[in-house]
C-alpha cells in the first residue's frame, strides 16, 4: 500500500515512515522510475516534495506590522499543531528553507545551513590546503542541531549562490599571491595562452601596471574583456573550477558528518550557470534552484528544466517559487521584478498553473512555495516587500490561493507519474508555424498576447555539447506580420568590457531571424544594448536595436519602435518580443500554406554561446553555432 501515492493521509504515512527510521532502509532518498525522479521516504515509498518555506513563528521585531505567532496562539505547541493542520489540508508535505525544526511537527524538513558561507568558501580561498578540514568542522557544527531529528530529508548547503562568472574572476585576480585560489587562476591563465602574452592580449585589455604574466601575480591586477575577443571562455573555465571545488568540499563534508542525509544544493538564484552545474556532477544528491515564474498565467519556460536534465544527473527541487498580488491584506507593495499580478484571483490561477507545469517535468522531484506568511507591511530588513504568503500578516489564509494550490498539489503525483516517456519530438521535415491567437503588441511590456505558448514554442535549438540551449524561442504568424519572442537567461558583468562610448554591437545579446518568405532571404537582428539606467546609478536597462543584415554581415539599422520590445526583466533574465511586418519580408501579407526557409539563432553577451535552429548563421556567433540545413517551415492554418 505504501508504494502507491499515499492512499493513507500523508500525515499518517510520514509518521509511520519516521517511526521505522531505525530499520536498514532508514533515511530519505532518491529514486527514478521510467525516467521520472522522485524523493523517497524512510523505508522506501516515493513522494514528490510539495513544500512551504519559512514555516516558522515569525520575527518578534515585526510583531506590530508583520506575522508573529504569539499574536494568534497561546504557545508554540498550539502554533505548530494549527500550522501543520493547515499545510496538510492544502496538500503540502514538506517544510522548506528557514522553517522551524520543531519535532512537534511531523512534516519532513530541509534546513538551509549556509555551509559555504560559514566555511568561508565562495569569496575566500576554496583551494587552500586546509579547506576540506575547515569545511568538515563547520559542517559538524551546523548539522548538530538536526542530527537526531528524523524528519530532516537533507540540507540546502547555501542560498542563491549565483556562480556569477566575472565577479569571481575579478575578485581572485585582484587578490594577493598568498591566496591559493589566485594561484590556481594565474596558472589557468598562463597555460591557456601557453605563456604567450600576445595571445592573451587578443582577448583581454590589461589594467594599469599589468604588462606580463608576472604582473598578474600582483595584488590589484585587472583584466578587461577585449571587444571581439574570446576571453569570456577562459572566465567560464575558472567559474567551473570554483564551482566544482565548492560542490566537492560541501559534499564530502556533509557525507562525513551526516552520511544518511541528502545533499540538496545551494538554491540557485532564479538562474543557473551551465559550467557550474556541469561541475556539480557527482557532488549533489539533489540540485535545488529558486525560480521566478515566467508569465502571469503561470507558464514555465521548458528550456530551464530540460536544460538541467541534460547538464546534471541529479533530480531537481524548486526550492522557492512565488506569486504576489497588488490586492492584498498585508499592505505589501511588491517593490521589484519578482512575479506579481493585480488581483488575488490572478494570483491563485497563475500559481496553480505553475504547480502543474512544474510537476510535468520528469527531473523535478519537488516544489517549494515561498513563503508561509506575507512579508511585513513595511518590508523586511533588506527592503523587499512582497505579498508572498499563504496567510497574511494577520494569520488569515488567502482562501482563493490556498484552495487553488490544494487542488493543484493534490494532482501533482499523478501529473508527475504521467510524465514518464515524454520527450521532445524530433524536428519535423517541415515545421508548422501556428497562427497568432491574439493581436501581438510589442509596446505593452507583456506576453499576454501569446496564450498559445506550448503550440508556438520551437524546441529544436542546438548548442554544441556539453552545453544546452539557454532559452526558448516562440514563433507565430499574423496576416500582417511574423511574430517571435525569446525567453532566456544570460548573466553578464557589463563593467567587464573594455570600451569607450556606446556598448559595441558585437558584444550585445542578439537574436537573429533569417527568413525567405518567397521574396529572397531577409536577415534581421535584434540586438539588446545595455545603457545606464536613467533612475538607478550603477544599473543598466536593455534597449533593443533592430538591424537588417546583408550577406557580408553589414548592419543597417531599422527603427525598432513598434517592431521590437524588451520586457522589463533585469539580467540575468532576457525577454524580447518581435513583430516583423510582412513588408519587411518582401511580401504583401502572410497566408496559410505559405512556405518559409528560415534560420533562427540567439547569441549571449560577449558571444559566450550561440543556440541555433536551422542553417549556418551568416552573422555573429558562427564559432559556436550548430551546423545544419536551413529549416523548412509552413504557415499553418489551425
Amino acid at each position: 500500500m505504501l508504494k502507491r501515492h499515499f492512499p493513507l493521509s500523508l500525515a499518517v504515512v510520514v509518521a509511520l515512515c519516521l517511526a521505522a527510521a531505525t530499520c536498514p532502509a532508514a533515511g530519505f532518498g532518491v529514486s527514478r522510475d521510467h525516467g521520472v525522479f522522485w524523493l523517497t521516504l524512510p523505508g522506501g515509498p516515493r513522494f514528490f516534495s510539495i513544500g512551504a518555506d519559512t514555516v516558522n513563528g515569525g520575527d518578534v521585531h515585526y510583531k506590530d506590522h508583520g506575522y508573529y505567532f504569539k499574536n494568534f496562539y497561546p504557545d508554540a505547541a498550539a502554533w505548530a499543531a494549527d500550522t501543520q493542520k493547515r499545510l496538510y489540508a492544502w496538500r503540502f508535505n514538506t517544510r522548506g528553507g528557514w522553517s522551524d525544526p520543531t519535532t512537534a511537527m511531523t512534516l519532513p524538513l530541509v534546513p538551509e545551513i549556509d555551509l559555504g558561507r560559514n566555511a568561508r568558501l565562495h569569496w575566500f580561498d576554496p583551494f587552500a590546503p586546509d579547506a576540506l578540514e575547515k569545511t568538515i568542522a563547520t559542517a559538524r557544527r551546523l548539522v548538530a542541531p538536526y542530527k537526531d531529528n528524523l524528519a530532516v530529508i537533507g540540507y540546502f548547503t547555501d542560498n542563491e549562490v549565483g556562480w556569477w562568472n566575472a565577479p569571481l574572476f575579478r575578485w581572485y585576480l585582484g587578490n594577493e599571491w598568498a591566496v591559493y585560489t589566485k594561484r590556481v587562476l594565474w596558472r589557468m591563465i598562463h597555460d591557456h595562452y601557453q605563456g604567450k602574452w600576445d595571445r592573451l592580449l587578443a582577448d583581454f585589455v590589461p589594467g594599469e601596471g599589468v604588462a606580463s604574466f608576472e604582473d598578474l601575480k600582483k595584488g590589484g591586477a585587472v583584466l578587461h574583456l577585449r571587444p571581439g575577443g574570446q576571453g569570456i571562455h577562459l572566465i567560464q573555465q575558472f567559474t567551473a573550477a570554483c564551482a566544482g571545488r565548492y560542490y566537492e568540499l560541501v559534499y564530502k563534508a556533509l557525507k562525513t558528518v551526516d552520511p544518511d542525509r541528502l545533499v540538496m544544493g545551494d538554491r540557485l538564484p532564479l538562474y543557473y550557470n551551465q559550467d557550474a552545474v556541469l561541475a556539480s556532477r557527482g557532488h549533489l544528491d539533489v540540485l535545488s534552484t529558486n525560480y521566478n515564474v515566467d508569465t502571469p498565467d503561470g507558464w514555465v519556460a521548458p528550456y530551464y528544466f530540460n536544460g538541467l536534465a541534460r547538464l546534471t544527473t541529479a533530480p531537481v527541487l524548486i526550492s522557492e517559487f512565488f506569486f504576489a498580488a497588488n490586492e492584498n491584506r498585508s499592505g505589501n507593495v511588491n517593490n521589484g521584478h519578482l512575479m506579481h499580478v493585480q488581483t488575488q484571483a490572478e494570483r491563485a490561477a497563475g500559481a496553480a498553473a505553475a504547480v502543474r507545469h512544474f510537476a510535468a517535468f520528469q527531473n523535478v522531484a519537488g516544489i517549494h512555495w515561498f513563503q508561509y506568511y506575507d512579508e511585513p507591511s513595511g518590508g523586511r530588513g533588506d527592503g523587499e516587500n512582497f505579498n508572498m504568503g499563504l496567510v497574511d500578516i494577520h494569520n488569515k489564509p488567502y482562501e482563493r490561493l490556498t484552495a487553488a494550490l490544494a487542488q493543484a498539489n493534490a494532482a501533482v503525483p499523478a501529473i508527475h507519474a504521467a510524465s514518464a516517456g515524454t520527450h521532445t519530438p524530433p524536428q519535423p521535415a517541415v515545421i508548422p508555424i501556428h497562427p497568432a491567437k491574439a493581436a501581438v503588441n510589442v509596446t505593452d511590456d507583456s506576453l499576454a498576447d501569446w496564450p498559445d505558448k506550448a503550440a508556438t514554442r520551437l524546441p529544436w535549438f542546438h548548442v554544441p555539447a556539453p552545453h544546452v540551449p539557454f532559452g526558448d524561442v516562440h514563433l507565430s504568424w499574423s496576416p500582417d506580420s511574423l511574430n517571435l519572442f525569446n525567453l532566456a537567461q544570460n548573466y553578464a558583468d557589463l563593467f567587464l568590457l573594455a570600451h569607450n562610448g556606446d556598448f559595441p554591437v558585437s558584444e550585445t545579446y542578439q537574436i537573429h531571424l533569417e527568413v525567405d518568405a518567397g521574396a529572397g532571404l531577409k536577415h534581421f537582428a535584434a540586438c539588446l544594448e545595455p545603457r545606464p539606467h536613467p533612475k538607478y546609478k550603477g544599473r543598466f536597462e536593455l534597449v533593443p536595436r533592430l538591424f537588417a543584415v546583408d550577406g557580408q554581415g553589414k548592419l543597417t539599422e531599422i527603427p525598432a519602435k513598434g517592431i521590437v520590445q524588451v520586457l522589463s526583466k533585469p539580467l540575468p533574465h532576457i525577454a524580447v518580443e518581435m513583430r516583423l511586418p510582412a513588408g519587411l519580408l518582401g511580401v504583401d501579407k502572410l497566408a496559410p500554406g505559405m512556405p518559409l526557409k528560415m534560420t533562427i539563432y540567439a547569441t549571449t553577451f560577449y558571444r559566450e554561446m550561440t543556440m541555433t535552429l536551422g542553417g549556418v548563421p551568416t552573422g555573429h556567433g558562427k564559432r559556436n553555432a550548430a551546423r545544419s540545413l536551413p529549416a523548412s517551415a509552413i504557415l499553418s492554418g489551425n
